[in-house]
């Protein structure tokens, strides 16, 4: 898919999570490993709900689940500690629209309880994953795909309460 208007680089969603985990004081406990799938799952509602991108950056699918590359890239010097808030030096609020600030803590509430290696066993019993990881090679998980299967999983929650 084509860069959009308000399409956001994926560095800074995950700045944003950076952000949100330090003013909830919700401790330092976001990993590179956890941000990775912090990223798809908030890729993913978002596509389904918007039926656009968050962030232009393609998803992969690694041998410990979904991944952006270029924010794994930014943040590997942490190894499996946690991110450095000092990340937030590079934070700009005025990126955000009113529908990124509505949208992005819903993600990080639902998901930022769930350690990192929940988030890995939880996207590993996904299909989409299952469907693009390779021991030998680095396959993306295409957007339209990611799209599809969070609208369906939407959808199948929003029956549970009709």
């Amino acid at each position: 898919m084509k860069a959009q208007a308000n399409v956001l680089q994926a560095y800074n969603v995950a700045l944003y999570f950076l952000y949100r985990a330090r003013e909830l004081e919700a401790g330092d406990t976001i990993s590179n490993l956890k941000m990775q799938k912090l990223l798809y799952y908030a890729q993913g509602h978002f596509l389904a709900l918007f039926q656009k991108p968050l962030f232009s950056e393609a998803i992969q699918a690694w041998q410990h689940g979904p991944v952006v590359k270029e924010v794994y890239d930014k943040f590997h010097i942490y190894g499996s500690n946690a991110i450095d808030f000092k990340e937030l030096e590079n934070f700009k609020s005025s990126l955000y629209t009113q529908e990124h600030l509505d949208f992005l803590p819903f993600i990080f509430n639902k998901y930022n309880s769930f350690g990192a290696w929940e988030l890995v066993e939880k996207t590993h019993n996904e299909p989409l994953w299952q469907k693009h990881y390779s021991r030998y090679n680095t396959n993306e998980i295409p957007m339209q795909e990611i799209q599809a299967y969070f609208t369906q999983q939407l959808d199948k929650e929003a029956k549970q309460y009709l």
